[in-house]
């Protein structure tokens, strides 16, 4: 049984949380002696105008025909021509190969069907759906392009119980097409091995952030609270800002000591976790997710958490990290200086973390994934 997965998001410079979990799909297919080849959307080299019009021809094309290469298959100019097709005429591109795979699992919602192969999508969140607030999106009617995306799958999985009731509720999909299966995190051992021996970036027992630094993420409450709690640790924002950035740097200035705020655009894996290693904690009070992959993380390095008691956030977490409400300054800025001075609490929590990671083992996932991708196949 040959699983296929989508590129769309593994390509982009410095990783995204959807590239992360294809990645680990991989893994865990390794793990259960799956096949997986991947379904690359090579461009075509040309430029301005000329790019444009390329694309707009292949837009109009119903079918597009998979050629298969030696790591796995490719269509040319694939995924940006899908999604302009989409968003102009509103169709699904149908693939089709005279071998089509027993599984195309696409990692998140995308305007594309594969022919003749179980399709299976994961939907993530609905956060440009039901806070569009929080997050911005290329279609239009972005509730129509989820149903469509759903109800052309076979199976729909997600990550989180929270997640499936939403997408029960908000797209009318049936409870017994989505699947809730999770996530698995680990790190790799030559990675931590690196870790342990690289220089620290971030000063020791500060209170540590990572992920994009955006309005979802709340960082600008985090920042108020954290100049209100009178700490003297540092902030570490380490992440590209993004959407509603402004109103962040704008709270940062505002801080009662703003030197004690750092924002790292970025830092190399093995940094970055030898920096969560040294933290005091992982701080992760944000808005709206479909997991809180960073909680697990946290966890997973021995490392206590704060993060929001809402939603999937609190889910994950299991009673086991020290959750807040994340639209209370007054709420986050007590959990800060419990943090700060309580090291009995932070021993508690360090360990609670550490024993809920075990739920996210990846063997644990892949024999949930390897169930699952058996009964869509055989259904």
């Amino acid at each position: 049984m040959r699983v296929v997965l989508d590129t769309r998001n593994v390509p982009h410079a410095g990783g995204t949380g959807i590239a992360t979990y294809a990645k680990t799909l991989a893994t865990a297919c390794a793990h259960a002696d799956l096949p997986v080849s991947w379904l690359g959307g090579t461009s075509i080299n040309t430029t301005g105008r000329s790019t444009a019009l390329a694309r707009f021809r292949y837009s109009l094309r119903a079918r597009r025909k998979v050629k298969s290469v030696s790591h796995g298959y490719e269509v040319s100019e694939l995924y940006r021509t899908a999604v302009s097709r989409y968003r102009k005429f509103s169709k699904i591109t149908t693939l089709e190969h005279d071998a089509p795979p027993a599984i195309m699992h696409w990692t998140c919602p995308l305007p594309l069907h594969w022919r003749g192969a179980r399709n299976v999508v994961t939907v993530h969140d609905l956060i440009p759906l039901l806070r569009p607030d929080l997050a911005t999106t290329v279609y239009r009617d972005i509730g129509r392009f989820l149903r469509e995306a759903c109800d052309h799958a076979d199976a729909v999985v997600t990550i989180s119980e929270a997640v499936k009731a939403d997408i029960v509720q908000h797209l009318n999909i049936p409870a017994s097409k989505v699947h809730n299966l999770s996530q698995a995190v680990e790190f790799d051992d030559r990675i931590l091995g690196k870790a342990q021996h690289a220089e620290p970036k971030f000063p020791p027992g500060s209170f540590l952030y990572f992920g994009t630094i955006e309005r979802r993420k709340n960082i600008a409450r985090l920042i108020h609270a954290h100049g209100r709690s009178h700490t003297k640790r540092p902030l570490i924002l380490v992440g590209a800002l993004g959407f509603g950035s402004a109103e962040i740097l704008s709270e940062v200035a505002r801080h009662p000591t703003p030197d004690l705020v750092k924002i790292v655009p970025w830092a190399h894996r093995e940094v970055l976790i030898r920096g969560i290693q040294d933290a005091r904690a992982v701080v992760f009070p944000s808005l709206a997710e479909g997991f809180g992959l960073p909680i697990i993380e946290a966890m997973l390095l021995s490392t206590p958490v704060m993060t929001s008691c809402h939603h999937a956030t609190g889910e994950v977490a299991g009673g086991a990290a020290f959750t807040v409400d994340p639209y209370s300054v007054e709420d986050m800025t007590l959990c800060l200086r419990r943090l700060d001075r309580d090291n009995d609490l932070v021993e508690h929590f360090r360990l609670l973390g550490l024993e809920r990671s075990k739920d996210f083992s990846i063997s644990a996932y892949s024999s949930r994934l390897s169930a699952f991708y058996r009964s869509v196949a055989s259904a």
